[in-house]
Formats: structure tokens, sequence, C-alpha cells
């Protein structure tokens, strides 16, 4: 006799030989031992699980002579018979091949007629792969067939079966095999059939197997033909190990291997993401039921070595992939490309990359900071610290001076945001932006040009203007600028003899002196022409918004505390509201006594006390802006074509640029 593979050989006869599958054994057996057989059932599962063989069970059952607590005898000649696969009382069917009208009309043809049996049973497999046609020429008969007929549908796909045909059904859904009672079936077989597997071989069946009694069996069959496990694929273990390694090119290696074994490549990133995934759900504590020997000791040997961040982006890198194969030229490269990518995360261009770029730039800026404190050389205890000279530190003198001498200049440069320095054209070397503007814009060697100082800025920051006296440099600036001090300035005192000798002063920084700053009224006379005076270094101490809005301001009249200040709209007066506190402020620290300002629209008298301006800039007076509405545009004149328009100044500082005349070419 030819031989029999495992699974067919060692097929269930019987409900209670079947496994995994109580709860489809308890319903049948009920209804077989009750006689409330339905008639028509839909089992559904995966492959190898057993609805092929519960339907023949049934119907053998149904025909028994002998049944037994409604399960069969498997001695009587019905039994026999459907065992052999001779009996008239069960007919298989393929749907897959035979889905057309015509099958299922030559079908119904013959469900009428009698079989030697009690029971007719009609076996439909993958009855999803019907055609609608079909489908429909058996709805009538399924949902009335005569009372000696029962038609059992199997599907792999129950989602794909109508739901008219599932409405007609008992339905019935088996499952996967646990891998306890798969392991133990294999070693039952084993014993029986007299085969020398060990606990090796009955992992490695049981994990190939997947759930499946069928495809278990099949390993099975394959495994004692080799002779035992003789090619363990280890390709999936590297590539976790790759991965909790951060080791790109041990991937790189097992992806090869796996590939140049003849595995397909979608197969390799599949067999990863199952074994991820028992490693994933062990970790977050809930362990997969049907988990085989070999699963369970690779779970443990990373569970503790992986964080579910770590497996989480592992798992959506892999499947991303596994997408994108289906239109790759070459599979292979999008598999080893998504492996680069988890164990070298600063590849990606995603969130995670860019913090793995940062965090190895701080490690590497860490380390060099480290190296060079490490290798700096020890500074000389003995040697006399360096001091900063202070403004108000004494001047050392063998002899007391007949004068008091004027503090030394600070050494500290002013900082670049403060103080704009002139290249040898005159234009700033650094700076703000708009003065680097101003000066690209102005015809070069041309100091005459120079655009006059922005009001709005102190006049530390205007260019071409001196440093502060030093009298009034301070440490830390002050918000507001403070009166000018009128006290002489203390006599220098002789130092200590044991004091060592004084380094020689810096060289002096060259500066255009500073306009004097006019001096404050007394507090009993405060005037409009005094605050005239010092409105603009009065708005200098203050905020931008403030000095921005007050710019336009001029003051009217004073009486008494009260200061009357004139704007030249009311937009202006009510958006200059919001800054009266500061200005006022600033008004009682210039003047040393409280003064409350009143806000009024109008034009204002001319101004006769001039405002102090920058050097270099028009000493002509400033006036209020003139509102739009008063602009009469027949005043306005065309200018000179000649002059120095920026379109010359714009050619003058891009040398070979060439003005295009694109007139009528719109």
């Amino acid at each position: 006799m030819a031989y029999q593979s495992l699974y067919r050989r060692y097929r269930p006869g019987t409900f209670s030989e079947m496994r995994g599958q109580e709860h489809v054994v308890m319903a049948l057996r009920n209804a077989v031992r009750e006689e409330r057989v339905g008639h028509a059932y839909l089992l559904s599962g995966p492959r190898g699980t057993g609805k092929t063989t519960a339907a023949r069970v049934l119907a053998k059952v149904l025909n028994c002579q002998n049944p037994v607590d409604g399960e069969p005898c498997g001695t009587c000649d019905s039994c026999l018979a459907i065992e052999a696969g001779t009996s008239f009382d069960l007919h298989e069917l393929d749907a897959a091949s035979n889905n057309k009208v015509d099958d299922i009309r030559d079908l119904l043809s013959k469900v009428a007629l009698g079989t030697p049996g009690r029971t007719k049973v009609y076996l439909l497999d993958e009855v999803h792969m019907l055609t609608p046609g079909a489908e429909n020429a058996l709805l009538k008969t399924l949902e009335e067939p005569p009372d000696h007929v029962v038609f059992v549908l199997a599907t792999t796909e129950p989602h794909k079966v109508v739901s008219t045909i599932r409405s007609r059904t008992q339905h019935l859904q088996l499952n996967l095999i646990p891998a306890e009672q798969m392991a133990a079936l294999v070693r039952e077989i084993a014993e029986d059939a007299g085969l020398d597997v060990d606990d090796e071989a009955v992992g490695h069946v049981v994990k190939v197997g997947g759930g499946s009694a069928r495809d278990t069996l099949s390993a099975l069959d394959q495994v004692v033909a080799a002779g035992g496990v003789t090619d363990l694929d280890t390709s999936t273990a590297d590539l976790i190990e790759a991965v909790a390694t951060r080791d790109a090119a041990m991937a790189l290696a097992a992806v090869e291997a796996a590939t140049g074994r003849g595995v397909d490549p979608r197969r390799v990133g599949e067999q990863f993401i199952d074994a991820l995934r028992i490693v994933f759900l062990v970790k977050m504590g809930a362990p997969p039921a049907r988990m085989a020997e070999p699963d369970a000791d690779m779970a443990a040997r990373f569970v503790d070595r992986l964080s579910p961040a770590a497996l989480t982006k592992a798992l959506e890198t892999v499947g991303a992939a596994l997408v994108e194969m289906r239109q790759a030229p070459d599979p292979r490269i999008d598999l080893e490309v998504a492996f680069v990518r988890i164990c070298e995360p600063s590849t990606g261009g995603d969130a995670d990359a860019l913090e793995a770029r940062i965090a190895a730039l701080e490690h590497t800026i860490a380390n060099l900071q480290s190296g060079a404190v490490a290798s700096a050389p020890p500074s000389d205890a003995t040697a006399a610290p360096t001091a900063a000279p202070r403004d108000d530190a004494p001047t050392t003198a063998s002899a007391p001076a007949p004068a008091p001498a004027p503090a030394p200049a600070p050494t500290t440069p002013a900082p670049a945001a403060d103080v704009a320095e002139l290249d040898d054209d005159g234009g700033p070397k650094r700076g703000r932006p708009a003065d680097m503007a101003r000066a690209a814009l102005r015809p070069r060697g041309d100091s005459a040009s120079a655009p006059p100082s922005r009001p709005d800025r102190p006049a530390r920051e205007r260019r071409g203007s001196a440093p502060p006296p030093p009298s009034m440099r301070n440490s830390e600036p002050s918000p507001a600028s403070a009166p000018p001090s009128t006290e002489p300035a203390p006599e220098p005192t002789a130092a200590p003899a044991a004091a060592a000798e004084p380094e020689p002063d810096p060289e002096p920084v060259e500066a255009t002196p500073a306009p004097t700053p006019t001096a404050a009224a007394p507090p009993s006379g405060v005037t409009a022409e005094g605050i005239r005076a010092a409105w603009t270094e009065l708005l200098d101490g203050c905020s931008t918004p403030a000095r921005a809005r007050f710019l336009a301001g001029n003051v009217s009249a004073v009486s008494g505390s009260a200061v009357t200040l004139l704007l030249p709209t009311e937009a202006q007066r009510k958006r200059c509201e919001k800054y009266v506190g500061e200005i006022e402020g600033a008004l009682a620290t210039r003047f040393g006594q409280p003064l409350s300002i009143t806000l009024d629209v109008g034009d204002a008298a001319p101004d006769p006390t001039p405002r102090p301006t920058a050097p270099g800039a028009s000493s002509a007076p400033t006036e209020p802006p003139q509102a739009d509405d008063e602009i009469d545009l027949a005043d306005l004149t065309d200018a000179d074509v000649g002059s120095n328009t920026v379109v010359d100044r714009i050619t003058e500082t891009f040398p070979g640029a060439e003005v295009l005349d694109s007139q009528g070419d719109h």
C-alpha cells in the first residue's frame, strides 16, 4: 500500500478526536443527540482547523446505524463507506471550481433524489467562490431543502459570503489550535506511528504549523523524511538581535543570508514581524495563547532588551516596507533600508531621527568640552590676577595730583548691537540690518548724504555718535535715563605701598565727543521749553512702542504738575493712552517730581528750543507728520530725472548690473 500522509492517516473520525474546537463539537453533538439538527450549517475558520472533518463526522453520525451519545460508531457499513469516500449519502462539491450557475443547477436537480441512508448531506467547500448567479440559484433550495437533506457550507473567508446565504445557516467558527494542544497531538501521533522525534523537532513543527493541524503534520512528515531539523532558519533571531544591538551590518547580513537560501524578501519580513509581535505581546504582559516553545524562548531572550517604543518603531517600519515591496523592482532594497532605519535612527527624516542627531551632537560637544577642560594647562597660582579696570577704582600716583583726573575709559569695547562700526567706505561693519541697508543705498564716499539718525533709537546706538561719557557708563543699563551727576569727582588717593604696580592704561578709544546733555530744570520750575529740550533724550529711556507713539507729540503747555501734549490725529491719541503711565514715570525720574500728562489733538506751536540731534544729522526742526487727509495732490511735483535715484544707488552697489527699460512690456 502506498504511503499515506500523516494528516490523512490521523484525520479525526469522531467529534471527541477533534482538538481545540470544543465549542463546535458541543454544538453539533448536542444537535444530533437531541434530534435538533439544522437544515444548513456554515463552518468557517483558517485552513487546517477541521471544517471538512467536522462536516464528514456530522454526515457519518446522521447516517450511522448505531450512534452512541451523538457520536458515530465507526464500524457500520455507512460509517465505513463515508470513511472510504464511497458513500452516496455524502456529496462533496468544490465551489472554487464548480462555481457557475449550471453547476449549482445540476446539484439542485438531484437534491430531491433519495439515498440509502437516512440523511443526504451536501458539503460545499470554499462557498465564497460562487458567482453571484450561482449564489442566487442556491438561495431558494438552501432556505427550504427537502426533509432528508442537510447543507454544510465551508469557507476560510466568511466575510465574502453574501448575507442572504449566511442568514439561512447556523454559523460555527473554528479557531486555530493552541500550541500546547498541538504539541501534545504531535507527540501522540509520533508515538503511535513509531517516529523518532525530539523536543526540538516538536517545537519546530508546532511553530511552522502556526495552529493549523494539517500544516503541523505536514511539517512533521518533512522532518521525519529529512531525519531531523536540518534547515533551521536563524535569520529571524539574527534580525531581532541586530535590532536590539543597533547593528545595521548584522541586519543586512541576516537579510542576505535568508534571501541567499531562496527565501522571498517579503517572507523574511513577515517572519520577522510575527516573531517581534510575540516579543511585543510578552513585553506588554499579554502573551499569545498559541505560542510555541521556540517562540517563548525567543521572547524571553529579547523581552528585557527591547523597549516598547523600539518594538513599536520596528513593527511600523518593517510593516510599511512590506507594503512598499508590492511595487518595488527589487524588494530586498525596501527591506534592507527599513532595517537600516531601525538600527540607525539618525538616517531617517522624521522627528525621532532629528532627536537622535541632536542627542549625538550634544554627546559629541560634551566630550569635546570635557577633553578641552582636561587638556587645559594648569593656571599659575603665584601670578597676580588681572582685574578689569573699574570707573570708581582709585588711580595710583606717587604724589597728589593738583587737579582731579578724569576716570579712565573702559577697556571693554561696546557690543556690536549698541555701536555700529564703520568700514573704510563709511558703511557699517555690523549693527542693525536697517543701518546696513542705508549704507548700501547711500552713494559711496558721499558723507554729506548720510541719512539722519533715527530719533526712535538711543543716542548711543546712532551711527557716528560717540559712546557716553565715563560718568554715565554703568555695568548694567538702567531702564530710564538718570539725571547727570553734579557732584565733583572724588580726589584720587594714593595706593598702599604694598600694592602691586598698576597695569598700563589701555589704549584710549577714539570717539567723537557726545553732545552735552541738557541740564534738567529745577523741580520747582518745570517749563514746557525744558520738557521740549529733554523730550528726545527722555523717550530714549522708554520702551520701543512708547517711544514710537510719543515721538510725534509736542508739549503745548505746563500748568503746575499737568503737562498738555498735542498729537496730530485722534487715532494717534488713542494709541498713546496705553503708554501714558510710562512717560509720566520717565518725566518724574527726569525732573524729580510727579507730572501728569493730558493728551489732546491739535496743531502745536513752533518749538522755539531745538531738540538735540546726533552729529551729522540735519539741523532742521522736526515737524509732526502730516495726516493723509491733509495732503493736497496738486502740491506734489515730479522728482528731478537727473537726481540720484534708488535705481542709481542699486546699480552702483552691484557693479555690472544692467537696467532694462521695460516700459510697455507689461
